[in-house]
């Protein structure tokens, strides 16, 4: 568990607001943006992007200082936290960065590119008593946590299978930038799979120890990574998760979310974008109903809570380490065609 800050747990009164900066200013960047500006505990100091127009822009309309680079914004006196929204390959170089300056850090998903540095990252902040909170928004949404709630009651019984699916056409008229180079992305398995996979093993109640997978180009010959990936996970309790994403589907509008659960007592049906799903069971059915909260705001009160305090993240530090071994071994099985281990 993260330990509290003792400059908030002794100056709540001196410091009664978390100063958080933002590096990178992309699209997501405006989601954190909009929940620190909703949250009472937080508010926006400092910005950096490479770009300094974008940098510019995001400020005309969120507010904070434009900062030179990534260093001057992670040292400045004025940011007690720091919020990572870049390529995927500067994860781990800028989190520690702000670990070795004693500041609290959320950052996208996902964490690392490989498991061995995900792990070193985390035990860094863990005995340096620093709150590391990973950016897997999705265990915020209303139905992700509409989802474990069913689960957890024990409505269904015991979980024996998962599905979820995420397809659309995002990708057209085209992908561009860093997501599609798998040495920066780590590529479809990981940049887009790992949320997929944090839900698989957090619903399960259980890790993922095993995955095979099949990776296709669908769209396009010219591309550097898979467009189309379909995983097999097994947990650990011997529970299974199918894992389907897509980006690649026609027409560009086309968008299914799905989740599928099955367990020894009861079945849970629900699209992810609806505003409700079904729960089954011999004696009865019911609703899941929605709440439509700002899941990019509940992710932030969560960081919030573990800094002022104590309490822990969610997810914790094992489980970010553990999506990103996932996606390791789901990369692993699609290349080899084999049923690979994932790393523990």
């Amino acid at each position: 568990m993260p330990r509290c800050s003792t400059r908030y747990r002794n100056n709540r009164r001196e410091n009664p607001l978390i100063r958080v900066g933002i590096i990178g200013t992309g699209f997501i960047a405006d989601s954190h943006a909009g929940a620190i500006a909703g949250s009472p505990r937080t508010t926006l100091t400092a910005i950096h992007d490479r770009a300094p127009e974008a940098a510019q822009r995001f400020i005309s309309r969120w507010g904070g200082v434009a900062m030179p680079d990534a260093e001057a914004l992670i040292s400045s006196a004025e940011v007690d936290a720091v919020i990572v929204c870049t390529p995927n390959d500067t994860h781990v170089d800028l989190a520690m960065t702000a670990c070795r300056h004693g500041k609290h850090v959320l950052i996208e998903k996902p964490i690392a590119l490989e498991p061995v540095s995900a792990r070193a990252m985390t035990d860094a902040f863990a005995a340096a008593g620093l709150v590391f909170q990973a950016g897997h928004v999705h265990r915020h949404t209303d139905l992700g946590r509409a989802v474990q709630d069913c689960i957890t009651s024990g409505a269904l019984g015991t979980i024996e299978a998962i599905r979820i699916a995420i397809t659309g056409g995002w990708i057209w008229p085209g992908w561009q930038g860093w997501v599609l180079d798998h040495q920066r992305s780590g590529g479809h398995a990981l940049h887009n799979g790992v949320h997929l996979y944090d839900l698989a093993s957090w619903w399960l109640h259980s890790p993922i120890v095993k995955a095979s997978a099949l990776g296709q180009q669908l769209t396009s010959g010219r591309l550097a990574i898979d467009d189309a990936l379909v995983a097999t996970l097994v947990a650990e309790s011997g529970a299974s998760a199918i894992c389907e994403i897509s980006r690649g589907e026609r027409p560009r509008a086309t968008a299914l979310f799905e989740v599928v659960v099955q367990g020894s007592a009861g079945s849970l049906v629900r699209a992810w974008s609806s505003d409700g799903g079904v729960a089954f069971t011999d004696e009865a059915s019911g609703p899941l109903a929605a709440a439509f909260n700002d899941p990019f705001r509940l992710q932030l009160d969560s960081w919030a809570d573990a800094i002022l305090d104590g309490r822990p993240v969610n997810p914790s530090l094992s489980d970010a380490v553990q999506s990103v071994a996932v996606a390791d071994a789901v990369t692993r099985a699609a290349r080899s065609n084999r049923v690979e281990e994932v790393a523990r």
